[in-house]
């Protein structure tokens, strides 16, 4: 079976990656991309595509839809080399994209299964990447889908 999920790798220093965190962010665990997750909505919805944010005791989790009953998720991850506090390089980032259907199961009821990321999402996104000067790129060791 064909991998549906898609990981994406960008080097920026666009989105903050060193100040202080809120410490009620991401269940606790304080992780950068607040800013990326709001950033790349913004572009998602500008391209009429519905998407919002909120935070994740992982990371920050964008989340859509694009048709009815078809909805997708990206996850956004910052890469900072936590060996290396203070450190002004700038990070990579992470996004892991995936997306789901509803279909009609059997008879009356429906199940919910992993479908390609929509085009227009994977669109949307990379070209966002490509503004900002960035080379998005396969993101090899990217989470488990």
């Amino acid at each position: 079976m064909a991998n549906l999920d898609q990981a994406i790798l960008f080097t920026s220093d666009r989105f903050d990656f060193a100040s202080d965190l809120p410490e009620e962010d991401n269940a606790g665990n304080r992780l950068y991309g607040r800013d990326l997750a709001a950033w790349l909505c913004e572009r998602l919805n500008a391209r009429g595509l519905d998407a919002g944010f909120f935070d994740e005791d992982w990371g920050w989790q964008i989340g859509g839809s694009v048709a009815p009953g078809t909805t997708y998720w990206i996850g956004v991850y910052c890469l900072r080399d936590e060996s290396r506090p203070g450190t002004t390089q700038a990070p990579d980032w992470g996004l892991r994209l995936r997306a789901s259907k509803r279909e009609k199961w059997f008879w009356r009821l429906e199940k919910t299964v992993k479908v390609a990321v929509p085009p227009a999402v994977e669109t949307a996104v990379l070209e966002a990447i490509e503004a900002i000067g960035a080379s998005p790129r396969a993101w090899e060791d990217g989470p488990a889908g």
